[in-house]
């Protein structure tokens, strides 16, 4: 899926027998704590407010901002077990684009926590959360998807509402044409049947943005080819880079590799994408080395 930045799937869980966070006692909490420090064995328990700003980078990374300072760490498998944010527990799992895996390492930690601790469930409702939207099977997942040639075709509305009636939500974020598509309720649906159903969609998503992008060809082929050999030039040959800058460059490119118009690897663009920030002003400094970071990712094609 070329137009899928990334993916990410949080399972939330509550202990049984304790309070949900607003009205759970800090004594509770450092029980809830020993008890998953007893389980995650691969994880390290990571205090935000004591930790390096390497970790933080690497945390916000994978898409997680939390209310929380605690948070179980595993690197090598973009894991993360947040605790108090919300609910009790909340594992994620994140992946750049979309990979079939991202569930299973997700649900390898979620059946090792069930197996050891107790938690909260209803026969009839499933998992008990403090937000009613997640009760069930406690699953949101969320993908991050460029949109360029729906957003282009002002198809924007109506592609929201048709993802709203399929019980989804498609938000654009602060990035240039990018969406976040996300599920909005799971009672009643396994953790399996969420997942998969997701995929079905996301993948509608990006066929509808592609065969968007064929019909804006057709009208104007050589105003895209102009636009994404330009934007890749640029990117290649930049000696001062802003990010505002670099997300025009990086949609343009998307929208051309959908047309086959310039042939640049999935992995760099997913390279590039980690690189953009919401950052208005950069020193000469910041700019130059923003520039040298492109150029590096993309000589390596």
């Amino acid at each position: 899926m070329n137009n899928v930045i990334y993916t990410k799937v949080s399972v939330f869980r509550n202990v049984k027998d304790y309070k949900f966070v607003p009205k759970l006692e800090n004594a509770k909490k450092e029980e809830i704590v020993n008890k998953l420090a007893e389980v995650l064995k691969d994880f390290s328990l990571i205090d935000l407010t004591k930790t390096s700003e390497q970790i933080k980078e690497y945390i916000s990374s994978m898409q997680i901002s939390t209310k929380s300072n605690l948070i179980f760490l595993n690197q090598k498998n973009n894991l993360a077990v947040t605790l108090f944010d919300g609910e009790h527990i909340t594992i994620t799992s994140y992946t750049e684009n979309f990979s079939d895996s991202i569930f299973k390492n997700v649900k390898e930690v979620v059946d090792l926590i069930s197996n050891k601790i107790s938690l909260s469930f209803s026969d009839n409702y499933g998992y008990l959360m403090s937000d009613l939207t997640k009760i069930g099977s406690a699953v949101k997942i969320e993908s991050a998807i460029d949109l360029n040639a729906i957003k282009q075709l002002e198809k924007t509305e109506q592609v929201k509402n048709n993802i709203s009636k399929l019980g989804y939500s498609l938000i654009e974020t602060k990035d240039k044409n990018i969406f976040k598509l996300s599920t909005v309720c799971n009672l009643g649906f396994s953790e399996s049947e969420v997942i998969s159903e997701f995929e079905k969609v996301l993948k509608q998503l990006e066929d509808l943005e592609i065969e968007s992008a064929k019909m804006l060809d057709v009208e104007n082929h050589d105003e895209y080819l102009d636009s994404a050999l330009r934007s890749l030039a640029v990117l290649k040959n930049s000696h001062l880079m802003a990010y505002d800058e670099l997300k025009i460059h990086l949609s343009n490119l998307r929208l051309g590799v959908n047309l086959g118009l310039v042939d640049v690897k999935l992995t760099s663009l997913n390279a590039l994408q980690r690189l953009v920030k919401n950052v208005e002003y950069l020193s000469k400094s910041e700019a130059i080395d923003l520039s040298n970071k492109v150029k590096s990712i993309l000589k390596g094609e």
